[in-house]
């Protein structure tokens, strides 16, 4: 009897040590597939996340990267930026003949307020200087322009231009004299010295403007090859002026790689850079 007990009590020994070994696996089972659930939820959620918000996926990209190189990329992107908007500012002053937008707004670069700046002052002119007329930029009674003026012929010109008490006057000869004098700038400022003389007699206190001559094109020199001579006169004209504390306007760079700016002659010009032009003259004059 004995014996059958202890017997019994070791096959219950037995079946619970099974039962624990089944319980306990079951148990690691269950937690594994819990875990490999977490996991599987947590890509959805990441995927989730890149899906709905990219951003968060440069965000992450960028928090593993050295602040050094971060702040390094940074500073030259603003950097980058800064030159590019020098660089836009500088086109558009050079545009708008050395102005800042400010102060362009302030004056006003319409007809009627460039009209109304140079109401007091004369400009005598060749037919360069009549397109101010001929695309009514500037009232025609200031000014004194036509087709073929010399500095040897100007003389009764610049009288009529005295006529008119003018505040300051603006000259601009030269065109023509290119050909009438055979290309020779000294000649051509001889005779221009003359009408700088009779204005200082009449008119000791006016203040004078000399305009350069306005370059041509390579076509024009083609026709006519004694205008290649432009750029001589214009160095003649600029060492008279100095001579005689007179103002040397040379605005010819506004027309640099402006083609389309010329009328068929490649010589006169059309009306877009005579604003630009009046606006340097305007600068020198402190009108």
């Amino acid at each position: 009897m004995d014996i059958w007990i202890e017997s019994l009590e070791d096959s219950l020994r037995t079946r619970q040590k099974r039962k624990g070994k089944n319980r306990n696996r079951g148990l690691l089972a269950a937690v594994l597939i819990l875990a490999a659930a977490c996991v599987w939820q947590g890509c959805q959620i990441r995927q989730k996340e890149k899906e709905e918000f990219p951003a968060l996926a440069w965000i992450t990209a960028l928090e593993q990267r050295d602040t050094g190189e971060i702040k390094a990329a940074l500073n030259a992107r603003d950097e980058a930026e800064r030159q590019q908007e020098e660089a836009e500012r500088a086109e558009q002053e050079a545009a708008s003949g050395g102005q800042t937008g400010e102060e362009q707004t302030e004056k006003g670069t319409d007809k009627d307020s460039l009209r109304r700046r140079f109401e007091q002052a004369v400009l005598v002119g060749d037919s360069v200087a009549e397109g101010f007329i001929d695309y009514e930029i500037l009232d025609p009674s200031r000014i004194v322009a036509q087709k073929g003026l010399r500095a040897d012929s100007a003389g009764p010109d610049i009288e009529k231009a005295l006529d008119l008490s003018p505040s300051c006057l603006f000259l601009s000869i030269g065109l023509n004299d290119l050909e009438y004098c055979a290309g020779d700038s000294g000649r051509f400022v001889k005779e221009y010295e003359k009408r700088l003389q009779e204005i200082r007699d009449r008119a000791p206190e006016l203040p004078i403007y000399v305009n350069a001559i306005m370059p041509v094109l390579p076509a024009a020199v083609e026709k006519k090859p004694v205008l290649a001579h432009v750029g001589d006169f214009n160095a003649a004209l600029k060492e008279l002026c100095a001579k005689w504390g007179i103002t040397f306007i040379d605005s010819g760079d506004i027309l640099a790689g402006h083609e389309e700016w010329y009328q068929k002659d490649s010589t006169h010009l059309t009306s877009e850079p005579y604003t630009l032009w009046l606006q340097r003259m305007e600068e020198a004059a402190g009108i």
